[in-house]
């Protein structure tokens, strides 16, 4: 596959296809240690997973069991017949705040990443929890959030922002059983990330000499990588990217960068 990438920073400041601004945004970095942050309390789990030390029955089996015997107190449904899982006949089944059907997900997780049920639970079990955090970090700052992301194989979050680090989100982040690295300053949102890729990708499915493309958007960096398939490969990729007279973007903290693939991309521009 013949592949040439060029990188252009497009700005309001700056012509299209010139070379990346060498602007940078001042950040500041709040981390807020694993050690200080709440600890996640699962009575029913640690139960069972002491009866499961102690039965030899592996845990996903004895989890199994005792969402069973929730299902059947809880449920007028017959939950006696071979085969049955409350993950499936009876989906309001939690366990320690868990539903019983992420916990069963949680079984495939530990088999493809090659670690314990046990580690499974440990590591990715909050994540409901967590996730509603996130969403109201995302709902209270739509215009500052830069991007949330989990680090350090689940362990650990990442929280950027535009701007100064609000009060609120360290208060919010204050909440999470895991470690969490707040950053503020990073010049750009994830909605102007968003807002800048849909500027750029429209701009591209308008050009006559561009077959195919796709575009993904990074919130660590704010950068946004395009691959474009050319109906005809060019021998100059910059000329043929200076061509293509992507249109200026308003941030100067987003830098878009476009690789020339002679492959299908599978996405029809228009």
């Amino acid at each position: 596959m013949a592949v040439v990438a060029v990188l252009v920073s497009l700005c309001a400041c700056g012509q299209s296809g010139a070379g990346p601004m060498s602007a940078a945004a001042g950040t500041e970095t709040i981390v807020l240690s694993r050690a200080d942050q709440p600890t996640v309390h699962q009575p029913t789990l640690e139960r069972l997973k002491r009866e499961a030390a102690s039965s030899g029955r592996p845990l996903e089996e004895v989890v199994k069991r005792y969402a069973t015997r929730v299902a059947a107190t809880s449920s007028p449904r017959r939950t006696d017949f071979e085969g049955y899982d409350p993950a499936v006949t009876d989906p309001a089944v939690a366990i320690d705040g868990i539903p019983y059907a992420e916990l069963v997900d949680l079984g495939a997780i530990a088999e493809s990443e090659g670690i314990s049920y046990e580690e499974a639970i440990d590591r990715f079990g909050s994540q409901s929890s967590n996730s509603r955090v996130i969403g109201q970090l995302n709902a209270e700052f739509p215009d500052e959030i830069s991007g949330v992301g989990y680090v350090d194989d689940q362990r650990g979050l990442r929280v950027g922002f535009k701007g100064p680090i609000p009060a609120r989100a360290i208060e919010l982040a204050r909440t999470l059983p895991l470690e969490v690295t707040l950053i503020g300053g990073k010049g750009f949102s994830a909605a102007e990330l968003r807002r800048a890729q849909d500027t750029v990708v429209s701009w591209l499915r308008s050009r006559s000499e561009v077959a195919t493309m796709t575009a993904s958007p990074d919130d660590e960096t704010g950068h946004i990588k395009v691959v474009v398939q050319p109906k005809v490969m060019p021998d100059d990729a910059e000329e043929f990217t200076r061509g293509l007279q992507l249109p200026q973007l308003d941030n100067p903290y987003i830098t878009v960068e476009v690789t020339l693939s002679a492959e299908s991309m599978a996405v029809l521009p228009g």
